[in-house]
């Protein structure tokens, strides 16, 4: 896509998001209809009215466009541009009246994502990026879809590394050098989901790992981490959403990232 197109596709997307927001509020810590799927799961009444908002709206204005979400799955598989949806990335937090969780908003063309908006408010916070455009971190309400560019930060060494990570017992079961990693680094924390990626592209963090994901968790956040300076790849450093794992940093430790996770423990 040109950057105009880009442009005008992330101010749609900026625009699902606040209606997005919207809804997910009147839920959260209130009545949620909870429920478990056949794969243990939560799902709320949230997460399935966002989905199906979105969809609506993405159907209404672009009906030749594929969309996958957690909730409804794939529609027109192999159309060229398809969005991909987490209506409530974090639902387990949701469903227990944590702050992090966020709708994740993501556009991909031909294989490679264009557009992402993750965003969270009850964290009072929204980040976005366009391919090209770069990336950009918001409070909000985010009057005007202005906010802050941002950037990865520049630490080059594991031992000043902040690791973030999501379930830590995924994460030490994926990585054989998991232990190890995290002794030699400055500090390490549990912020999981979207958050963890989104730290680290606006350079509070320098890696966050994931042992076990869906590509909805993280479609939306490939190009904020890349507009950013960052990477976010498998464990052989390529760059997809669907290797069921993932691993973000700020660039300048993915190798020595990839290297010690690998290593025998």
């Amino acid at each position: 896509m040109s950057e105009s197109d880009t442009a005008s596709m992330l101010q749609f997307a900026l625009d699902l998001a606040d209606e997005a927001d919207e809804i997910s509020m009147r839920y959260y810590r209130g009545e949620l209809g909870t429920e478990q799927k056949r794969d243990g799961s939560l799902v709320t009444l949230a997460d399935k009215e966002v989905e199906a908002h979105l969809r609506a709206r993405i159907e209404g204005r672009f009906p030749e466009h594929a969309i996958l979400g957690e909730e409804e799955g794939l529609t027109r598989e192999g159309a060229s541009a398809r969005w991909v949806l987490d209506p409530i990335d974090g639902t387990h937090g949701f469903a227990r009246a944590l702050p992090v969780w966020a709708t994740l908003i993501g556009l991909e063309r031909d294989g490679v994502f264009e557009v992402g908006v993750a965003s969270a408010p009850a964290l009072g916070t929204r980040w976005w990026a366009g391919r090209g455009l770069g990336a950009y971190r918001a409070d909000l309400p985010a009057r005007g879809h202005a906010g802050t560019r941002i950037h990865v930060s520049d630490v080059a060494t594991i031992e000043e590394a902040q690791i973030l990570y999501g379930s830590y017992e995924l994460t030490v079961d994926s990585w054989p050098g998991t232990d190890a990693l995290f002794r030699q680094a400055w500090r390490t924390r549990g912020l999981g989901d979207f958050w963890g990626h989104c730290l680290v592209a606006d350079g509070s963090a320098e890696a966050m790992l994931e042992g076990t994901i869906s590509p909805w968790d993280i479609g939306a956040l490939i190009v904020i981490v890349e507009e950013a300076g960052g990477r976010l790849t498998d464990n052989d450093g390529v760059a997809t959403i669907d290797a069921g794992h993932c691993i973000t940093t700020n660039g300048a430790l993915h190798d020595a990232v990839l290297q010690g996770l690998q290593q025998p423990s």
